[in-house]
């Protein structure tokens, strides 16, 4: 089955309306981030993961401040894509929220690969 065609299940599947949790990569520390995303793919129909990003404007004062704290334990794109990939394995679907500027940063050419083999489904820009 095709990622986009997972997600799609997962929320029809839903018995009600759906509940996708938003986890910041890597907040508060890159360890944390992973246990925290592998106690909720168990239980969640999908899961969103923001990329941290140094200017959050368009975010609220909680992703603000998750994006600052991971910045600050050195959490990278790549660190959390490596993180992701080791994960791939895994049927709840991830979805992708990032700023356009860390993505064209490290290269969508690189990126766009990366995220499909880590099992990224969709991205919100």
């Amino acid at each position: 089955m095709k990622p986009h065609e997972r997600l799609a299940q997962a929320l029809r599947a839903a018995e009600a309306t759906a509940v996708v949790p938003y986890l910041t990569g890597g907040y508060p520390d890159m360890t944390r981030f992973v246990e925290s995303l592998d106690a909720l793919v168990e239980v969640s129909p999908a899961l969103e993961v923001g990329i941290p990003f140094s200017d959050p404007m368009a975010d609220g004062a909680t992703i603000q401040e998750s994006s600052r704290q991971a910045l600050a334990a050195g959490t990278t794109l790549d660190g959390v894509i490596t993180g992701l990939e080791k994960r791939a394995n895994i049927d709840t679907p991830l979805v992708i929220m990032s700023y356009l500027n860390p993505l064209l940063a490290y290269g969508v050419d690189r990126l766009i690969p990366r995220l499909v083999e880590a099992g990224v489904c969709g991205l919100v820009l």
